[in-house]
């Protein structure tokens, strides 16, 4: 195994994809040479048979017409006596012996050479009848009549060379549906071998290629507990250790992010509980009896002092990425209690941007978890307040769908851009700051309702409006979910919707 890793790691992935489109290649171009010499073969033989047959069936025609010519002069010499004629005779007599010689010197087979020097014994024989002087009459024209029997064996050297042209034509034929069929089969079994080559070394190339998809996606989704170990080839494996690297960097990246945070929000939140408590002190008259606005500007003290007392918890919860469903404690809520409590809580800064909270309530019950339900709809009303118009309204409706209930929390305000629809859920997201609010927010709380939305098995969405902002709160009845299904599957019907 060792040893296996560490031959794998000697390529790159160039080396590699240019060392797998070699050996892909080699079977089809062993199949291509073996096609190429198997053809250049057959168009050689097939060459080499069309000239042997041309040349065996003229010589083996002009013996016909060579021996007839011959016959014909013999005759004629033997009649009329004339010395020209003789010398044609034995000129053509000369040719037609050497085109017997030719035609028993081709490689035309056993039966054909058979003839060829049956032909030529018979002709010497009868050549040498006609070349004798004292020769009678009687014996002269028996020479001349076997001239018949030479005629035959001519015949039959043509017709047998014929024969013998026909069976290489077959036997060519054959060799040629045997090379087919040879390089059929070696076509089938090259393109299932290049395929299966293919199929390895795209899987040697695609391991390490997903572990680097699988590492990116878990860096992309803050998943920073499981090292990052890229195997195979030497430059993706070096990849994966700088993408391991930078994993540490970041995990180092964040726990000095938690510290800053924690020890700025430690050092925030001494000097604002004593302000909360200095406003306390005063408002039960301790120093003494107030005037009725000095307790209203008390009020409006320690409310924004708890106001932002909530944005430093806020901020600590987001920073140290807990996962809202961790505890859930479920009760049975009354809503429209609830949601009177969180309005009151609200009254001074409404009042301060001469708002009115306007309650339509429909007294649902529920169970949930009653904090965290609180919390969303405290994030809703505290992001309405802050952003709609003042001397307007902000209101709150509940009501029912089905085995759901919702919560719409309403403004009159400039509203939010369809653009922007899921950016306000995200982190840090802040839209610019409108009317007299004196405190920015630090881009939370819809970020932080949107997760105990989810954790509470509904979602929070924006909804369409003709006036202002519109978020509706939707959740489960009577239904529960676990912790983790509740967040899998609200996330998954936020996303779908």
């Amino acid at each position: 195994m060792t040893r296996h890793r560490r031959l794998d790691l000697t390529f790159s992935l160039l080396q590699l994809v240019l060392i797998g489109f070699a050996v892909v290649t080699l079977p089809l171009g062993l199949a291509l040479a073996t096609a190429w010499f198997a053809v250049d073969h057959l168009a050689s033989k097939g060459q080499d048979a069309v000239v042997a047959a041309v040349r065996a069936t003229q010589a083996s025609r002009n013996l016909i017409e060579e021996i007839t010519d011959v016959e014909r002069l013999a005759r004629q010499y033997h009649v009329l006596s004339d010395p020209a004629l003789l010398e044609s005779y034995e000129a053509q007599r000369e040719s037609f012996l050497i085109h017997l010689a030719d035609i028993a010197a081709l490689e035309m087979g056993r039966s054909v050479r058979t003839l060829a020097l049956d032909l030529e014994a018979a002709s010497k024989a009868t050549f040498a009848a006609l070349d004798s002087g004292g020769t009678s009459a009687e014996a002269t024209k028996t020479a001349l009549e076997s001239f018949a029997h030479l005629n035959v064996l001519s015949r039959d050297i043509y017709r047998e060379s014929v024969r013998v042209v026909a069976r290489e034509v077959e036997a060519m034929h054959r060799e040629g549906a045997d090379t087919r069929q040879q390089l059929l089969w070696e076509a089938s079994a090259s393109i299932p071998v290049a395929l299966l080559l293919t199929f390895i070394f795209t899987m040697l190339i695609a391991r390490p290629m997903r572990q680097l998809d699988q590492a990116i996606r878990s860096l992309g989704d803050g998943r920073f507990d499981r090292p990052i170990q890229v195997s195979g080839l030497s430059d993706l494996a070096d990849l994966g250790e700088r993408l391991n690297w930078l994993r540490l960097r970041l995990i180092e990246l964040e726990e000095q992010k938690t510290f800053f945070l924690h020890h700025i929000s430690h050092e925030l939140k001494t000097p604002l509980t004593n302000i909360v408590e200095g406003a306390e002190l005063l408002s039960q008259d301790v120093l003494g009896s107030l005037e009725p606005e000095q307790h209203e500007i008390l009020d409006i003290v320690r409310v924004n002092s708890l106001q932002l007392q909530g944005l430093i918890e806020n901020l600590l919860t987001a920073s140290n990425g807990e996962d809202a469903a961790a505890v859930i404690a479920p009760r049975r809520i009354d809503l429209d209690d609830l949601i009177r409590k969180l309005a009151e809580r609200h009254k001074l800064p409404a009042r301060a941007k001469e708002l009115d909270i306007e309650l339509i309530l429909s007294s649902e019950t529920l169970w949930s978890d009653q904090e965290r339900l609180a919390t969303i709809v405290d994030n809703l009303l505290s992001n309405a307040i802050k952003f709609t118009a003042a001397s307007s309204r902000v209101r709150i409706v509940t009501g029912n769908f089905n085995n759901d209930i919702y919560i719409d929390v309403r403004d009159e305000g400039k509203g939010i851009r369809p653009e922007d629809r899921e950016n306000v859920f995200e982190r840090f997201f802040q839209k610019p700051s409108v009317g007299n609010s004196r405190i920015r927010g630090s881009g939370l709380g819809l970020f932080i309702a949107r997760e105990y939305a989810l954790a509470l098995g509904g979602r929070l969405q924006v909804m369409n409006s003709d006036e202002g902002a519109c978020l509706r709160l939707r959740l489960p009845r009577r239904r529960f979910f676990g912790a983790s299904e509740a967040v899998d599957a609200a996330r998954t019907s936020s996303q779908s919707t």
